[in-house]
């Protein structure tokens, strides 16, 4: 699965070398997950509680994290159908809990930090598996 043009810089961020931008990057992926969860759960034949948990779950991941310095919010058209549309929004938060597992592990990061950026990632994982499942009745 290609990530679409509008999600590239993001996936981008997610591999950078700066912690900041990582968080950054991540801080918006949830919020383009949330986005498109909420939108997910008003379609017709859709399950609107695995809906609801994809957002729940990417909006306290979002708020565990610092927020970003700059930025733009990312647009989310709307969603093709089928299981294949929301594809790219699954493969952008399970790359965001990747990238937040990883930053979590790096060297001289303090606790606090650590837990709340491991409970994020456990929160793409979620929010990943839920948005997943929204369009899988």
């Amino acid at each position: 699965m290609s990530l679409p043009d509008r999600l590239k810089p993001l996936d981008a961020a997610l591999e950078s070398t700066d912690r900041a931008q990582i968080m950054a990057a991540a801080w918006e992926a949830f919020a383009v997950a949330e986005r498109v969860a909420d939108d997910a759960a008003f379609e017709e034949g859709g399950d609107e509680l695995q809906a609801m948990i994809a957002a729940q779950a990417s909006a306290a991941g979002r708020s565990l994290l610092p927020l970003p310095g700059s930025g733009r919010p990312v647009d989310v058209p709307p969603l093709s159908p089928g299981a294949e549309g929301l594809a790219p929004y699954v493969e952008l938060l399970r790359h965001v809990q990747a990238a937040l597992e990883h930053a979590a592990a790096e060297p001289g990061t303090e606790e606090g930090s650590r837990e709340a950026v491991r409970e994020a990632a456990g929160k793409a994982a979620t929010a990943a598996g839920a948005l997943l499942a929204t369009r899988e009745r």
